[in-house]
């Protein structure tokens, strides 16, 4: 176990001097299992960082318990060597311990910041000579004001008694990138830091906010979309950097749990599609470059994608997509920048300037998220900083690609009206003809996708579905049963001595009688959830959502009904067909148990050929026979 140890060694004449004392008056201690390490002096208003101080221990499932960990050997526990913890995304629970040991003579209150607002779960289990004096739970799945301490980031107290050790427990666990810098304040330092960081922020956000406004104000006066996709650019970094930090957690929905989480990747989402709408927009890409600018359109329907699972997928899925996805979008629209500055676009260069600064901050946002740059200064404020810097310096090249545009309309207007006439026409059938070329080739390609999908679905000879085509079907039917709680039914149908037939008559009967046989199964099932599919030489399959076991035996019957007056005809030969069937259904327990299902139906498929064919075998009932 890690110690900390502070001490008071100097009398106390007034009020002035205890306080300037019992400021600078900690010395702590570090040592690790086996050996002491260097011993740190709390200075008035400074906070001891506890990174390389503590000890931790990765709780794979997450099921041990405090006492369970406290319990554990110390062999077990590993000291980190990062100034601030950082594990990346990870489903692990992580345990934390230090302890402190206090020689003055006053009991001193001390705070614990844990600096990253966006962790879901912190529980702080406090001992004190191995009693639990202590346990304060937090985390952004519960209410802002849960908080022992109303702050954006996890603040706790933490308070030393005179010659008595005490022991801190932390378990973290997120769906969030686990990252846990912690520090120790004392006094009032935490306030005094606070302020400053919190007068920061205020100084940008607000900056922010009136960048939004003013660009909002020209949109409605030009009504240039630019304009538009840059205060939505704008909105999206300040709600995502704002909810980062804890401050719209803490002003704007307190309560908002599942809302908190999900405002992060609605906002990064927001970062995906608006720069790229923007860029499309501003360096004028459609007219210019018509594949790059569907290729932006595709990223920025993919942020609404991203935005739609932001209610649907798991927070961890969505947050690690949404960044490798909006890495995708920073490269390819520096990409556009460059290719329109190649183009000689006049705005280019502007654009290129400022993007830098975003592509740069938010790489390093999201090396850090993923772990692989550690957290530090940097890391932490390289998104704000690169996402500041990005907005003024578009800002400026809106403001400079607005005068230029004014200053090549007064020169167009110098021009004669015949030329300027010219050159729209032929813009116009450039256009029009570029449009028409497009969608030919989208409908074209439609047309064949379309044509090539149901080839590819359907078994050649008999016209019903093939098996390949099947198992993806049972596969949705199956969740959607599982998800439902419904029945869902198999029968598996097999041709009796369809080898006889082949072998006697040929193979050309044997077509028939296959081509035939699928089309009473498919006239057998009316519902428009059913299906039937080949499913191999002789055998088919029917597929019934919905259904329990006497629905699926009802239409097994009737299917060997219809197979009872059928008669394949050929020239002057007229074969009757049978069939034995396996019927099969059970409500799932979980969504990937079909193939239980598809075992049990041709378990019951061989039952019905063993004891005579041309019959239904079902589980757990009374066995259904036609009557010939």
């Amino acid at each position: 176990m890690l110690s900390v140890t502070s001490f008071q060694g100097l009398a106390v004449g007034d009020v002035m001097s205890r306080n300037i004392i019992q400021s600078c008056c900690f010395l702590l201690l570090l040592v690790t299992h086996f050996a002491a390490a260097d011993t740190v002096i709390l200075e008035d208003g400074r906070a001891i960082q506890l990174g390389q101080q503590v000890e931790y221990y990765k709780d794979l499932d997450g099921q041990l318990s405090v006492d369970q960990v406290r319990a554990m050997p110390d062999a077990r526990w590993s000291l980190s060597e990062q100034n601030i913890l950082n594990f990346g995304y990870t489903s692990a629970t992580y345990w934390l311990r230090f302890s402190l040991t206090y020689t003055g003579n006053a009991a001193e209150r001390h705070l614990l910041e844990i600096a990253y607002p966006v962790l879901d779960q912190i529980d702080a289990f406090i001992y004190r000579d191995g009693a639990l004096q202590n346990h304060f739970a937090m985390g952004d799945r519960l209410p802002f004001h849960a908080r022992p301490i109303e702050h954006p980031h996890f603040v706790f107290p933490l308070s030393v008694a005179p010659q008595q050790t005490t022991e801190v427990y932390l378990r973290v666990q997120s769906s969030s990138s686990v990252q846990i810098p912690m520090s120790i304040w004392h006094g009032d330092a935490l306030l005094e830091h606070s302020y400053v960081e919190a007068l920061g922020r205020a100084l940008f956000y607000g900056a922010m906010l009136v960048m939004a406004i003013y660009n909002l104000l020209i949109f409605v006066s030009v009504r240039e979309s630019s304009y538009f996709w840059y205060v939505m650019h704008v909105m999206a970094t300040l709600i995502l950097l704002s909810s980062m930090q804890g401050v719209t957690f803490q002003l704007l929905w307190p309560e908002a749990t599942v809302w908190n989480d999900t405002v992060l990747l609605v906002a990064l989402s927001g970062m995906l599609s608006f720069p790229c709408l923007f860029v499309r927009s501003f360096l004028k890409i459609p007219g210019a470059r018509p594949k790059l600018a569907r290729v932006l359109l595709v990223l920025a329907s993919l942020g609404l994608v991203t935005t739609a699972g932001a209610f649907i997928l798991p927070y961890r899925i969505m947050i690690v997509t949404t960044l490798l996805c909006i890495v995708v979008g920073i490269l390819s629209c520096f990409w556009a920048g460059i290719v329109r500055w190649r183009d000689g676009f006049h705005a280019a260069k502007f654009y290129l300037s400022a993007w830098v600064f975003l592509l740069s901050g938010g790489i390093l946002v999201i090396s850090n998220k993923l772990g692989f740059l550690p957290r530090n200064w940097l890391t932490e404020n390289a998104a704000q900083l690169g996402a500041g810097a990005e907005i003024v310096l578009l800002s400026f090249a809106l403001a400079f690609r607005m005068n230029h545009e004014r200053q090549m309309r007064n020169q167009a207007q110098k021009e004669s009206a015949e030329a300027q006439r010219r050159l729209l026409e032929h813009q116009m059938q450039a256009n029009e003809e570029l449009d028409r070329i497009v969608r030919e080739r989208t409908e074209a390609l439609e047309q064949a996708n379309a044509k090539l999908t149901t080839i590819s679905a359907t078994d050649a000879l008999t016209g019903v579905m093939n098996r390949r085509a099947f198992d993806s079907l049972f596969e949705v039917e199956y969740k959607r049963a599982y998800r439902d709680k419904s029945p869902i039914a198999l029968l598996m149908i097999d041709l009796d001595h369809f080898k006889q037939i082949n072998d006697t008559h040929g193979h050309q009967i044997g077509d028939l009688c296959l081509t035939q046989a699928a089309e009473i199964i498919r006239n057998c099932i009316r519902r428009p959830p059913d299906n039937c599919a080949r499913w191999g030489g002789e055998e088919f399959v029917v597929l019934l959502p919905n259904t329990d076991l006497d629905g699926a035996v009802c239409v097994a019957e009737t299917i060997i009904a219809r197979f009872a007056v059928a008669r394949v005809s050929h020239a002057e030969l007229s074969l009757q067909m049978s069939a034995s069937m396996g019927a099969a259904s059970h409500v799932p327990e979980h969504a990937v148990g079909r193939e239980d299902l598809l075992r049990q139906a041709d378990a019951l498929l061989y039952k019905a050929k063993a004891n005579g064919r041309n019959r239904v075998e079902f589980a757990n009932a009374q066995e259904h026979i036609p009557n010939n």
